[in-house]
């Protein structure tokens, strides 16, 4: 029985197997014209990137290699009952083996590349060689898009500099292509959110180039000011990787704010910003610029118009979550604060507007281009009939939807917006489990069970809702679905969630982890895997009362009734360790495992941090709970000694850990910073007390809506 991902429509085991093999033979067959098939070549040789001891060549049947026609179209397969035969030529395959002979229909070069994925899933390694079983394979995508929206640069130089794939190079982010189309993943959505990780002629301020900032030296052990540069700026290479991302079929679109985080100018032109109303609470005005201002709009004008000619498919825009203020200069409040009845229907118009601005901008440009739109998630989530026909009259007819509803509300209200855009232009949900996990510090978030009390948390985000959502959008025959991977270290289970549902599986999730896991990196460490990732309990540092800053992606405080919980994640940590050294000493020793050891090693420092941080929160519950100041005084020291210990483990793995002030707000993805200012406070070390708050990441300020 054969586990292949995602899983195949159709497919049947005929009993045989081949002879031992080492080499692939391709034949054309038919197919017409020596630059169709020097295309095709370079594809199937990049895709056997993860087998290099097979040897791949083009033309007639070799004795003793497995040899492979290659036919356009399916005449003569047996298409087996129960096949969407238009989704079949469209964009499905065929696979027919038989006796170490075989044949791959296809439809276009896409389908290929989807072929080939699951013609290496097949391969048994076998003696020196490998060896393959006959079979019939009839298999099509359920939706068309299948995209994966991952980071390039997120909040950068707002409230971090970079971490995990912001770091990448070329060699890397190759790497992870391969990856994706390994599981027939077709699209990249890149965000790029923050100050600009390519060139912008005429606005070189804006851009991700010479940032000071302070990193951890662990040889002096302390800390030294340097100047950073992103990867693409210190060697361009976004264009050589929509290259090969083409190659194999995957489009790249860049993820940007419609008017958020656009590049650093609404730090350094702070005159520019959106105005905040008189004596506001609010402290997020940074990230929008005032749409009244045809200076502001010029630059996202040329912004977009640079995006553009970088040569990527389509842009992504997405709407402030921000809805409880609106410019308030005096021409954004008489052309939309007046005319509408809430900052929030102020922000939709003014967007409208916009957007319709930058979609001719784009256009103009390259007409291929495509537009998608992520808006409209902010309360009331159910939205009524009236306001989605409004919605839908605004934007431009071919602006698709990077985001529908998911979460806290009914099936219903998706089937709502399926109904009133068309099924046609829904090309993702709430599937953002993921991005959720990005804002934890490096901690581990996947499954409910990582979650202190996850039923009581206000935020539902997790895996198990993604995949829900994705079967939705399967069933309701949308054009695609959407997954966020914006932390990939430790996160493969959801690239592989993304794929095997967007495919269009109905796989019950319990066997759809073990089957992924066996996957991925075999049979032998699979349930010490799996064990390992459901078992590790995650406590964010500022779960505990001491902590003043909340945390909007975990609201639940750690008290008495979770102590039990703590000691018995406590009695599990030797058990986990183990595993995990045992899992990154296999996969370093396996030549097909060794590129995950790195995702492993990620896990074992936040399970490391774990430690200290359970014995935190044990203290933090005594302190909260103490009657006596120098009792008090004693957990203080006793939490900040954790504290430490915990960061310590941060500093040994990770670049990006300095609080980021270019803004004007403090902010920083790892409670450390925070939570020391509190317990210094306390202690009577800082005199007068510092008062200035550390953020826990600006993208918890849109949430927050302060």
């Amino acid at each position: 029985m054969y586990n292949l991902l995602p899983e195949v429509k159709f497919i049947s085991e005929e009993g045989g197997t081949s002879h031992e093999f080492s080499r692939i033979v391709l034949d054309y067959g038919e197919m017409k014209g020596d630059s169709g098939r020097s295309s095709f070549e370079e594809l199937i040789r990049c895709k056997f990137w993860d087998l290099p001891s097979i040897d791949c060549s083009f033309g007639k049947a070799e004795t003793g290699a497995l040899n492979i026609r290659l036919q356009e179209g399916f005449e003569g397969f047996a298409i087996p009952g129960k096949i969407d035969t238009g989704k079949l030529k469209r964009s499905g395959y065929t696979v027919d083996l038989r006796n170490g002979h075989g044949t791959l229909g296809y439809t276009t070069k896409e389908s290929i590349s989807c072929a080939i994925s699951t013609l290496k899933q097949l391969f048994t390694r076998s003696g020196d060689g490998f060896s393959v079983g006959d079979v019939l394979i009839v298999d099509y995508p359920s939706v068309d898009i299948r995209s994966i929206s991952t980071t390039f640069a997120w909040y950068a130089g707002y409230g971090r500099i970079g971490f995990d794939s912001q770091l990448w190079n070329f060699e890397d982010w190759k790497e992870f292509l391969n990856i994706c189309s390994n599981f027939k993943i077709n699209q990249l959505n890149m965000c790029m959110y923050g100050y600009w990780p390519f060139e912008l002629p005429g606005y070189p301020e804006t851009c991700l180039k010479n940032i000071p900032m302070k990193v951890w030296n662990r040889e002096s052990g302390n800390y030294i000011d340097i100047m950073y540069t992103h990867p693409n700026l210190s060697g361009e290479f976004l264009s050589e990787l929509i290259e090969y991302a083409h190659l194999l079929s995957i489009r790249i679109f860049a993820y940007i704010g419609l008017n958020s985080y656009n590049g650093g100018f609404s730090n350094i032109h702070r005159e520019k910003r959106m105005k905040l109303p008189p004596g506001s609470r609010y402290v997020n005005d940074f990230d929008s610029l005032c749409l009244s201002d045809r200076d502001n709009i010029e630059y996202l004008k040329r912004a977009t118009r640079r995006i553009v000619q970088l040569g990527l498919d389509g842009i992504v825009f997405e709407e402030s979550e921000e809805a409880y203020w609106f410019c308030n200069c005096d021409s954004c409040r008489k052309e939309y604060g007046e005319k509408t009845v809430s900052p929030a229907e102020a922000k939709h118009e003014a967007n409208y507007r916009l957007l319709n601005i930058l979609h001719a901008e784009i256009k103009e440009e390259n007409p291929d281009c495509e537009v998608g739109l992520r808006a409209w998630r902010e309360p009331p989530l159910e939205k009524t009939d009236e306001f989605l026909k409004h919605y839908c009259e605004s934007i431009p007819k071919d602006v698709c939807l990077y985001w529908a509803p998911g979460l806290y509300v009914p099936e219903s209200e998706f089937t709502k917006w399926v109904n009133s855009f068309g099924p046609e232009r829904i090309c993702a949900r709430d599937t953002e489990s993921n991005a959720w996990s990005a804002t934890q510090g490096r901690l581990v978030r996947i499954f409910k069970s990582n979650v202190l009390r996850s039923g009581t948390e206000t935020n539902d985000q997790f895996i198990e809702k993604d995949i829900e959502q994705h079967k939705g959008s399967v069933a309701h025959g949308v054009r695609g679905i959407n997954g966020y991977l914006f932390e990939w270290y430790g996160y493969f289970l959801h690239l592989l969630a993304h794929a095997h549902y967007g495919w269009g599986s109905e796989m019950d999730e319990e066997t759809f982890y073990d089957k992924a896991v066996r996957r991925l990196l075999g049979d032998r460490e699979a349930e010490n895997i799996l064990y390992v990732l459901r078992n590790i309990l995650t406590i964010h540092e500022s779960q505990i009362n001491l902590f003043p800053a909340e945390f909007p992606f975990l609201r639940n405080n750690v008290s008495s009734v979770d102590i039990a919980s703590i000691r018995e994640a406590k009695k599990k940590w030797p058990l986990i360790d183990g595993k995990l050294d045992r899992i990154i000493s296999y996969c370093e020793s396996q030549e097909d495992y060794a590129v995950y050891a790195r995702h492993f090693k990620k896990i074992r420092n936040a399970h490391h941090r774990n430690r200290h941080i359970y014995n935190l929160c044990l203290a933090a519950v005594r302190y909260d709970e103490e009657q006596t100041e120098e009792g008090k005084i004693a957990i203080l020291r006793e939490i900040e000694e954790h504290n430490e210990k915990d960061f310590d483990l941060v500093k040994s793995m990770f670049f990006d850990i300095i609080p980021v002030d270019r803004t004007g707000v403090k902010s920083c993805m790892y409670p450390y910073h925070e939570l020391k200012r509190v317990l210094d406070n306390k202690l009577g070390r800082n005199s007068p007390p510092d008062e200035e708050m550390i953020y826990l990441g600006v993208e918890a300020l849109g949430w927050l809506w302060i």
